[in-house]
């Protein structure tokens, strides 16, 4: 989904990957070093319980100051901006199409996409992938996406009072596949694979994303994250839920098989029970798996749901991907994102990178999106409000 707002005045300014959760807001700035993509921040910061609310930023003026004042204490200066589009908020449909481009395509999309939708299709954005038609076919099956107007509108608006060109808005999903992408052709056997499963632990919501043969075919989500777990560190410790989640964010936060969490609070390291917590999680990803075969014959799906790549807050946690390998009896493999650039950041930056990357996966790919776009893009048209789907991730 590409959300265009603003005209191109130089030929590759740094691209800034937003991430806007349910709990806080990431940011990664990316600029090109040569042929090589440079990390030059990359940072977290938490939102006010009120700031975001289904999706919509409240008072996107006063949120992008904010914005701003981020982005100075990590020394980010002027950027094209691409802004997250929670996966939840999106109605995603393969449908058949005819072949046909710009606002005629978008014209068959909504027409066929309405009665899919919770929310009127005109208040909605509505795109479409262009039709994959077989010989002798009139139609053919498209990728046709659709998301509340006010939830874009609204993240386009912050953007553009922090002083950002808006460059897109993007789903979550599909800037975890562009990461993907991204490592290929690497040595791992489940990366050269295009057909994997891909599991994103977020705050307050966990989502599970089915990509075969580079289509996405599949996106659930669950109302289960992070936060359970750090409330029952907050709460057997007797701490505040933001001391909870700071204490599960330390880098020598373990997990163990028993379903115990090792946390150091101060010099001495205390144990806590989240076995209830973990077997919620997993039995959700279980819920999905058995769902997402229900849908497709056996042959279709074979060796897609024997390895998972996570991301998202907790796959970095020491011995997370691990107990999930236990339960689940699956290959868990953790994403990565930072994997193959260069970078010349602060200690600070460093360590938040090297402690928890994975957390930063979706802001990553969507400033590599911003990236992507300026390569590609000969000329943009004059200022406007668009909210294009781009189908390969």
């Amino acid at each position: 989904m590409n959300l265009f707002t603003s005209k191109r005045k130089d030929a590759h300014p740094p691209s800034l990957g937003v991430d806007l959760g349910s709990g806080n807001a990431k940011l990664v700035h990316l600029d090109m070093a040569g042929s090589r993509v440079e990390v030059k921040a990359a940072s977290t910061h938490v939102l006010s319980p009120d700031a975001v609310e289904g999706g919509v930023i409240r008072e996107p003026r006063k949120f992008g100051k904010k914005l701003a004042q981020w982005m100075e204490q990590s020394g980010i200066g002027p950027s094209v901006a691409v802004v997250s589009v929670p996966s939840n908020l999106a109605v995603l449909r393969w449908l058949n199409l005819p072949l046909l481009v710009g606002s005629e395509l978008r014209q068959a999309a909504q027409f066929k996409v309405k009665r899919h939708l919770p929310f009127p299709v005109e208040s909605a954005y509505v795109e479409a992938s262009i039709p994959e038609i077989a010989d002798g076919e009139s139609t053919g099956q498209s990728l046709v996406i659709a998301v509340p107007r006010a939830v874009i509108d609204s993240r386009a608006e912050a953007l553009e009072a922090a002083g950002l060109r808006s460059y897109g808005a993007e789903l979550e999903g599909q800037a975890i596949l562009r990461v993907v992408e991204r490592r290929l052709n690497q040595e791992s056997a489940l990366w050269r694979d295009a057909s994997l499963t891909i599991i994103d632990v977020g705050a307050n919501n966990t989502h599970m994303y089915v990509v075969q043969n580079q289509r996405l075919q599949f996106i659930r989500g669950v109302k289960f994250g992070t936060q359970r777990i750090a409330e029952a560190v907050a709460n057997e410790l007797k701490v505040s839920l933001a001391e909870g989640e700071a204490l599960l964010s330390q880098a020598d936060t373990q997990v163990w098989s028993e379903g115990l969490v090792k946390v150091r609070q101060g010099d001495v390291y205390k144990f806590v029970y989240v076995i209830a917590e973990l077997e919620k999680l997993t039995r959700e990803f279980l819920r999905l798996m058995r769902y997402f075969r229900s849908l497709h014959p056996e042959r279709s799906y074979a060796g897609i749901l024997d390895h998972v790549l996570l991301c998202g807050g907790l796959a970095g946690l020491h011995g997370f991907s691990e107990y999930l390998e236990d339960v689940l009896g699956l290959r868990v493999e953790r994403a990565r994102p930072f994997g193959g650039v260069v970078g010349t950041f602060t200690k600070q930056t460093f360590e938040t990178i090297a402690n928890r990357q994975e957390s930063y996966t979706v802001a990553m790919g969507l400033a590599l999106s911003g990236i992507r776009r300026q390569n590609q893009e000969e000329e943009t048209q004059n200022v406007r409000r668009e909210y294009g789907w781009t189908r390969a991730a």
